[in-house]
């Protein structure tokens, strides 16, 4: 009898003392492109609109080996978890295409063949070569950021003319991380473009 144990989760090998712990995992992983190479377990359904591209997302994850309990790496002893932005952050071709089919506060797991994580050369010493991989991901928040990059787009008047579009997406930003200073920017830029737009102006200013 056999046990390969992470996160507080056991597969028990009864049946089949031959198939190794991800041969088993595959059994009950459902195939998110079609070819194989990314397969995905919920563990704990999530709610809302899966995440969307371009997206900054807040997550944990850890990393493993086959028979290995330990991760080779991991984000869930971070005391602040870091926002992650696709296409930027998330260098892991598979990972990034497995957070787009997850939700907020979604739990799944993943097995990532060698062209979806690190390729035929591994991650030396850390990785070996052709390695498949199994990540544990789970989706804290994340900000629909292609909606912030369209806004920060603007001149400063379209800025002016969309302030509470502006505010809802740099409030947003900042819920998730609070010391996020490009919201915080942001916001100060809006706020200070509040104060411009709605005062009126002084026909008859008085000089120092």
């Amino acid at each position: 009898k056999v046990k390969f144990c992470h996160n507080n989760s056991i597969i028990e090998e009864n049946k089949s003392p031959t198939k190794s712990p991800f041969e088993q995992l595959r059994q009950q992983m459902n195939d998110i492109l079609g070819d194989g190479g990314i397969l995905k377990e919920v563990v704990h359904p999530g709610e809302g609109p899966p995440v969307p591209q371009n997206a900054s997302v807040l997550i944990h994850y850890s990393g493993f080996l086959e028979y290995s309990d330990h991760p080779f790496e991991t984000t869930v002893n971070f005391k602040y978890p870091q926002m992650m932005k696709l296409g930027r952050d998330v260098t892991l071709v598979g990972l990034e295409l497995g957070l787009l089919t997850m939700q907020k506060g979604e739990f799944s797991r993943f097995l990532f063949q060698p062209q979806y994580a690190y390729g035929d050369m591994g991650c030396p010493p850390f990785i070996p070569s052709s390695a498949v991989v199994l990540y544990e991901v789970q989706i804290l928040d994340f900000l629909d950021s292609g909606q912030v990059d369209d806004f920060v787009a603007l001149s400063p008047v379209g800025r002016l003319q969309v302030p509470r579009k502006a505010l809802k997406y740099g409030n947003k930003a900042l819920e998730i991380d609070s010391g996020n200073t490009k919201a915080l920017f942001r916001c100060g830029q809006v706020g200070r473009g509040f104060c411009l737009f709605s005062k009126p102006l002084d026909k008859n200013p008085q000089r120092l």
